[in-house]
C-alpha cells in the first residue's frame, strides 16, 4: 500500500513540471528511508538508495533543498532528511502561480506585437482542406473557436472542460460570435454559467460529435479523438446540426 501512494505521488510530482527525474529518484528514496524512521542520513547513503551517484546526490539533494523538500545538517559531515518543519507545495504553487503570471504578460505582449506584423485575412490562405486527424484534439478545435466570425455549432456528449477550449470559447463570445450547443450530458451550474454569457444550449443525444465554424470549418470527432478535420470546406455538418437542434429538447 505505502510502495503504491509513493509511486502515485512520484507520478504526481512528474505532472507538475516542477521536478526532474533524478529528483524524484532522491524522493522517493526520502520517502523509502522516511517509513523506515531512518530519515537523517548522508548523501552518500541517498545516493546508494536512488542508484546515483554521490555527486548527483548532492547537486540535487541541494536543489530540493531550495524547493522546501529537503533539510539538512550544518557543517562538513552533512547529512538530510524529508522536510518535517513545514509542508513545501503551497510555497511552490505560489512560485508556480508567479511564474504563470510573468509568462502571461510575456504572451499578452507578444500577442500585441504579433498583431503588428500581421494584418488578419483569410482563413488558411483561402486553401482548402479536408484530412483525416489523429490527436491533437483539444489544439484543433482551439483553432477553430479562434476563427469563429459569425457562429460556432457543437455536438458532444459532454461539454468541454478543457482549459485551452474554454479559453477559446471565451475568446469567441467577447467577439459577439453566436454559439449554439447540443449535448448529451450538462450540469445545471454549467448551465446557468453557458446561459449568462449568451450561449445556447439544448440537450440530445447527438451524433456525430462535430464542431461547424461559420459552416465552412470544423472537425468530427469519434470516441478515440479522432475524425476528420476541415477548413474553407462546406459540408453538410451544418444542416446536420440545425436538424439536430430543431429536435433537442429545450433548456
Amino acid at each position: 500500500m505505502v510502495l503504491a501512494f509513493t509511486d502515485e505521488f512520484c507520478e504526481m510530482l512528474k505532472k507538475t513540471n516542477q521536478f526532474d527525474e533524478l529528483e524524484i529518484r532522491i524522493l522517493r528514496a526520502l520517502l523509502k528511508l522516511d517509513k523506515a524512521k531512518n530519515y537523517k542520513v548522508t548523501a552518500a547513503f541517498i545516493a546508494k538508495e536512488a542508484g546515483l551517484s554521490v555527486t548527483n546526490a548532492y547537486k540535487y539533494l541541494y536543489a530540493l533543498q531550495e524547493k522546501g523538500l529537503v533539510e539538512s545538517s550544518e557543517g562538513k559531515n552533512k547529512i538530510f532528511w524529508l522536510a518535517h518543519s513545514t509542508n513545501p507545495f503551497p510555497r511552490l504553487f505560489s512560485m508556480a502561480t508567479n511564474d504563470y503570471l510573468a509568462k502571461k504578460r510575456l504572451f499578452f505582449d507578444l500577442e500585441k506585437a504579433y498583431e503588428k506584423f500581421v494584418t488578419p485575412t483569410e482563413v488558411w490562405g483561402n486553401e482548402q482542406v479536408y484530412e483525416k486527424y489523429e490527436g491533437n484534439f483539444v489544439h484543433k478545435a482551439a483553432l477553430l473557436f479562434d476563427l469563429a466570425k459569425k457562429e460556432v455549432f457543437i455536438t458532444t456528449n459532454k461539454f468541454f472542460d478543457d482549459v485551452i477550449l474554454l479559453d477559446a470559447i471565451g475568446r469567441a463570445v467577447e467577439r459577439g460570435t453566436k454559439i449554439k450547443i447540443i449535448s448529451e450530458e450538462l450540469h445545471p451550474d454549467m448551465v446557468n454559467k453557458l446561459k449568462k454569457i449568451g450561449i445556447e444550449m439544448r440537450l440530445a443525444k447527438a451524433w456525430p460529435y462535430l464542431i461547424v465554424v461559420d459552416g465552412k470549418h470544423g472537425l468530427s470527432i469519434d470516441g478515440a479523438d479522432r475524425g476528420f478535420f476541415f477548413l474553407n470546406k462546406p459540408t453538410d455538418y451544418k444542416n446536420k446540426f440545425e436538424d439536430m437542434w430543431e429536435k433537442a429538447d429545450k433548456l
